[in-house]
């Protein structure tokens, strides 16, 4: 192997990581934008605050329905293509919503932008499985987790201050211009495989690296009906992992991605800003999502282990938030906010202990596949709060506390009946 074209390789791999890593970070603040410019824009048009959720769910409903798509083509056509042309979408979405005087028009710009983003965190985590080493995965999956989670601290009390200088047209205006640029520069830059550049494969270099024969190309393509039906019939290595997220994260977008803002700000009465209690539910998720692959990376704890005791700390704060619905003061309440957050992003490790169970062929289809029921999880809970929040009274919100506290009960039976690969033989299951 030329030792030059190897460390062309490993150097140029972070360009590509880092173009759709920024990408990422607006994924996220579109995401949970909502919570704090949504109320702005349901009030210009005259609308009442319960078709906020409404507008919300449009987003995961279609990011929802993008996933088999963007699995398919990120597998088959590649993370270069598929990036640059739906970034280009989303920026048409930002742009028309920038314009919006109905519910219909926001409504079709959410999907569009919806649409667009859907189809950059599976070519994300295809450049990742093709470009990077296995032992470094779960490490960047949690880097990348952390920077979209830098888009949610964006989208919480420094988009509030945004909005004081410009209105939340002009906001869109702004993410639609951002959005294109990145569309150009994953077109020029990104490559779907090293071989296109004349780069020696990951596998080739892991297996000089370790001496182990390779087993299985980065570059080999699988008809898509052919990885799903692997996927789905995973069992408890696939099932698992996937519904406890879909429960995890499902109550995190009811919280932080949509009711958060307007539940603080209508039952309490606090001097400083509730956006800044958003702000800290995405520092939380920060230092998780970012430090907790290092752990099972690099030191080898198990990632079925960290994620139960997550969702166990996961459970005891959402049974503060409703306990104490109504009580406490901003400083209890911003500690909380930052627990929530920090628990909520152990469950990132489900990606990684999925992924090792299937092939580098299907690395996409596994993730478009966790992704369905992730987001499934999020705009039926969204959709759900519809029918619970329409006054922003205190029970009301108790009651979807309630709700979400039950949930994550199920989350952590889902965690302890999830499997994961031994390291040293590859081939067996362990528990806890």
């Amino acid at each position: 192997m030329d030792d030059i074209e190897k460390g062309k390789m490993l150097r140029y791999r972070w360009v590509i990581f880092a173009v759709l890593l920024v990408a990422y970070f607006f994924v996220y603040f579109h995401r949970t934008s909502t919570s704090v410019i949504g109320p702005v824009m349901i009030d210009s048009i005259g609308l009442p605050i319960s078709m906020l959720a409404l507008l919300s769910s449009v987003y995961f409903y279609t990011y929802l329905a993008m996933q088999l798509p963007s699995g398919f083509l990120s597998d088959r056509f590649g993370p270069r293509r598929s990036s640059a042309i739906f970034l280009t979408l989303a920026a048409g979405g930002a742009f028309l919503t920038s314009v919006g005087d109905t519910f219909a028009m926001l409504a079709i710009g959410k999907a569009m932008i919806a649409c667009g983003m859907a189809v950059v965190y599976i070519p994300l985590m295809k450049i990742l499985a093709v470009w990077f080493r296995k032992n470094e995965f779960a490490s960047l999956a949690g880097v990348v987790i952390a920077v979209g989670n830098v888009g949610a601290l964006g989208a919480a009390a420094p988009l509030m201050m945004l909005m004081e200088t410009m209105d939340w047209r002009t906001v869109f205006m702004l993410l639609g211009v951002v959005t294109l640029i990145l569309a150009f520069l994953c077109l020029i830059l990104i490559r779907d495989h090293p071989s296109q550049m004349g780069f020696p494969s990951i596998e080739e270099i892991e297996s000089e690296e370790t001496g182990i024969p390779i087993t299985e190309s980065s570059a080999a393509k699988v008809p898509v009906f052919q990885g799903l039906k692997t996927v789905f019939c995973g069992g408890r290595k696939f099932w698992m992992p996937t519904l406890a997220y879909f429960v995890v994260y499902g109550t995190i977008m009811i919280y932080q991605g949509l009711w958060i803002k307007v539940y603080f700000d209508n039952t309490y009465s606090f001097v400083l800003s509730a956006a800044w209690l958003v702000t800290m539910v995405a520092v939380g998720k920060i230092i998780s999502s970012a430090t907790l692959g290092i752990f099972t990376d690099r030191i080898g704890f198990s990632k079925k282990t960290v994620m139960m005791i997550g969702n166990i700390g996961f459970l005891a704060v959402w049974g503060v938030i409703w306990l104490h619905s109504g009580s406490g003061d901003y400083w209890f309440w911003m500690f909380i906010n930052f627990m929530f957050g920090l628990f909520g992003g152990f469950m990132t490790l489900s990606f990684g202990q999925v992924k090792e169970w299937f092939p580098l062929s299907i690395s996409g289809t596994v993730v478009a596949g966790m992704n369905i029921f992730l987001f499934g999880g999020a705009a039926i809970m969204q959709s759900l709060s519809y029918f619970m929040i329409k006054d922003k009274t205190l029970q009301e919100f108790q009651t979807l506390w309630m709700i979400m506290f039950i949930c994550v009960i199920f989350a952590c039976i889902f965690t302890s009946l999830s499997v994961e690969k031994k390291r040293e033989s590859g081939l067996e299951e362990k528990g806890v």
